[in-house]
């Protein structure tokens, strides 16, 4: 009886502790360029490749696209024919990045519906410097010259005699392949957020709308707050063209960031509903009902500006550091002594919405790295991608659909050092399986220009 006994709970204990795996089979990396800037900054010496920036690597029509500043403070675009063609540049030299700040990344978008790329770059509260393409660009790159003349001037308006001051420009893909402008105007703990629609029919950009408000008052342990602003997770499309957002506010007081905000909306962001489905009356800001779907104090330490992504079932699923109290007292600390509270305390934590709007969460045994972004296979696997470890690595962190993303585990290392946040190409991801992901080295002693270069990883999902 006892034997039996015994060979069942083998049995239990071994089918239970059998779990999918997402392996890495292939890893390429190609040099986009040998002497890419970084900067002596306050917030990080990495420009090139920055958690804000939506996008920085591309794949259009056949053609991968990349953006960085050289070691000349240039403004470049590079592409090469997929897979594995070699990357050809475009220095713009009628520009000159003068700033240390690496808030002042490069963000670039490609329209679909006529080919044009648009590139924004230097900003943190700044005039906006935009410029873009020819049309067809990028749907014809086998027949049109890549050269800087294929690029017009730089315009510091999008509708005509509305001159901008922005941070955080980014770009996103339409389901009807028009592209969107996104933007913060003010400052941080204290903005609003801003888009844009590029039509591609006129060429023109049109009805900028307010999508945040930094309005309002919140109150918690750390005092009154009465100005905000947003620090969005991302913004995106599932396959039926909804259009979803998450972010954490960030107080003017203390400077802390709290919550998990979703909102989202049918109508390419006109207008806004909460998790509940019902349409917001006001643009959302901090005391809109029914928008904070995960309580997250202050003194957690959440970092802001991490990553999301939507699943084939349009399950959105965002994953996001910060501590828990129960880490925070593991770890010898106490709520609000640090701010960002201790490092050994900090957990990466995956958040997911399913099909009936309810959310879910799962906290994972990884030391955390840097702010992380997140892929969806077709299986609906998912892939997390973050600089980490003692020697800041690229990490590759998997979680199998069929397990409930509740089996997190580090499947693949790309040796570092690297000093950028962890970008992938979500484009080339979609189409062809390949997920590309920028990095950049940690410049030598007495270096301070690195290697830019694209790592290609292709999975295989075994169960």
């Amino acid at each position: 009886m006892c034997r039996i006994l015994l060979i069942i709970m083998f049995y239990i204990v071994s089918t239970c502790t059998v779990f999918s795996q997402i392996k890495v089979v292939n890893e390429k990396i190609s040099i986009v360029d040998k002497n890419a800037l970084t900067v002596d900054g306050k917030f990080s010496s990495g420009i090139n490749g920055r958690t804000f920036q939506k996008d920085a690597l591309i794949s259009h029509k056949g053609y991968q696209y990349i953006v960085n500043y050289n070691n000349e403070r240039r403004v470049c675009i590079s592409r090469r024919k997929l897979p594995n063609g070699k990357w050809k540049t475009i220095t713009f030299l009628d520009y000159h990045f003068k700033s240390n700040d690496s808030h002042n990344s490069i963000s670039m978008g490609i329209c679909p519906n006529d080919g044009t790329i648009h590139l924004a770059f230097d900003h943190h509260v700044d005039n906006l410097h935009y410029r873009v393409s020819k049309k067809g660009l990028a749907n014809n790159p086998e027949t049109m010259s890549w050269n800087a003349s294929a690029f017009g001037p730089i315009i510091s308006e999008l509708e005509k005699g509305k001159k901008i001051k922005i941070t955080y420009p980014k770009f996103w893909q339409t389901p009807d392949g028009n592209l969107q402008f996104n933007y913060r105007v003010r400052g941080s703990g204290d903005g609003d957020r801003m888009l844009v629609d590029y039509n591609a029919k006129t060429g023109k950009w049109e009805n900028t709308r307010q999508v945040d408000n930094g309005k309002g008052v919140f109150h918690d342990q750390l005092g009154t707050s009465e100005t905000r602003c947003s620090y969005p997770n991302g913004y995106d499309y599932d396959n039926e063209g909804v259009l979803h957002a998450t972010w954490t506010w960030r107080e003017n007081s203390q400077g802390a960031n709290h919550d998990l905000v979703y909102v989202y909306s049918e109508d390419n962001g006109y207008s806004w509903k909460n998790n509940f489905g019902k349409t917001l009356t006001e643009i959302p800001h901090v005391n809109s009902e029914d928008i904070v779907v995960q309580s997250i104090p202050r003194v957690l330490g959440l970092m802001n500006d991490q990553g999301q992504t939507i699943d084939s079932k349009n399950r959105l699923h965002v994953v996001m550091y910060h501590c828990t109290e129960e880490t925070i007292t593991n770890a010898g600390s106490f709520l609000g002594e640090l701010r960002w509270g201790p490092n050994e305390a900090k957990r990466y934590h995956h958040y997911w919405r399913d099909t009936s709007g309810n959310w879910h969460s799962f906290e994972m045994d990884l030391k955390v790295g840097n702010r992380p972004k997140v892929f969806a296979d077709k299986d609906n696997n998912l892939i997390m991608i973050y600089a980490g470890n003692a020697k800041n690595d690229l990490i590759i962190a998997t979680a199998t659909a069929k397990n409930k993303w509740n089996d997190w585990a580090i499947t693949h290392t790309v040796k570092g050092p690297f000093i950028n946040d962890m970008l992938g190409d979500f484009y080339r991801w979609k189409t062809d399986g390949v997920l590309s992901i920028l990095v950049q080295d940690i410049p030598k002693p007495n270096k301070k220009n690195s290697t830019f270069k694209v790592v290609d990883l292709t999975f295989d999902s075994k169960p």
